[in-house]
């Protein structure tokens, strides 16, 4: 019995135990955290908040940044590539030397083509073929064009080039997707002039065919220069003008007035059938009086 009892107490001593120990957590718990501590836990979720909006914020300016700098790249170097073929491939560049414009004209080979115009218009890039051609933009909605700028560069000896300029920027009102950047190039034309069509000059008056430092050598091996001499047939002409073969006088045409500016002009008149023809020329006479004088 005495072994019974004790072992009673033990079971009763450890139970109470427990329940003390259960209680005393219980209450415990039943507290929760106290102000200090969740003071801190707020701080420490702030600062990691804080940090990985920073990180995110920052990641995102980068990527847009590249989305825009690859934009402005990938376009720029499309229009470089454009200019450089079509002046490389032109037979003329039809610009004033050493003056810049913002309109580049091109004279082509082929005539569905020519002449060929690149030019900007409300921030585009823009290539049109013929006068009447419809224009075909080269740069999309997404850049704008600024500055763009053509110089004709004359060089002697060589064929001519052009000095290109221009600013292509992201087209954006976003402050963080702004990116612009400026090129400048020079292209040389590398074929030889030919045309399909007749030669004929933008204005009235205002060109020339060669220069006198830079004179041409023939015009089909038929008509030689030589400083101021041309030859027909003569490849190195001695005289003003030197034939080789005859010349032909056929003036079908009303025979014009002798005067002062018909001075030393030779006219054959062709006369009909059992009449002679007639070869005059216009000279004056030792009385300052102009005439037509008979030389057969």
């Amino acid at each position: 019995m005495k072994h019974f009892f004790a072992t009673c107490y033990l079971l009763l001593a450890t139970r109470l135990h427990s329940a003390t120990r259960y209680s005393l957590l219980a209450t415990r718990s039943q507290k929760g955290f106290t102000i200090f501590e969740l003071i801190i836990f707020a701080g420490i979720l702030t600062l990691i908040v804080v940090a990985f909006i920073t990180i995110l914020v920052s990641i995102t300016r980068v990527h847009v940044r590249q989305s825009a700098a690859a934009e402005v790249n990938q376009q720029s170097q499309f229009v470089l590539q454009t200019v450089q073929y079509y002046v490389e491939q032109s037979s003329l560049i039809e610009l004033d030397g050493n003056a810049a414009t913002s309109t580049l004209k091109l004279r082509m080979a082929a005539t569905s083509s020519d002449p060929l115009y690149i030019y900007a218009s409300a921030g585009v890039l823009y290539l049109k073929e013929t006068d009447s051609g419809t224009p075909v933009a080269l740069t999309s909605s997404k850049v704008t064009v600024s500055n763009i700028s053509f110089t004709k560069r004359e060089h002697a000896r060589a064929s001519d080039s052009v000095s290109v300029s221009f600013t292509i920027a992201y087209n954006t009102v976003n402050a963080q997707e702004r990116f612009s950047e400026t090129l400048n190039t020079a292209v040389a034309r590398v074929n030889a002039a030919t045309f399909d069509s007749n030669l004929i000059p933008s204005s009235t008056a205002l060109y020339d065919v060669g220069v006198t430092s830079q004179i041409w050598r023939s015009v089909n091996n038929i008509i030689y220069f030589s400083g101021a001499n041309v030859g027909v047939g003569v490849s190195n002409p001695g005289q003003t003008l030197e034939v080789n073969g005859g010349v032909r006088l056929n003036t079908t045409t009303s025979k014009p007035t002798c005067d002062a500016d018909q001075r030393g002009t030779f006219w054959v008149t062709q006369a009909s059938g059992g009449v002679k023809d007639s070869v005059e020329v216009c000279a004056k006479s030792a009385a300052d009086s102009y005439a037509w004088r008979t030389i057969y």
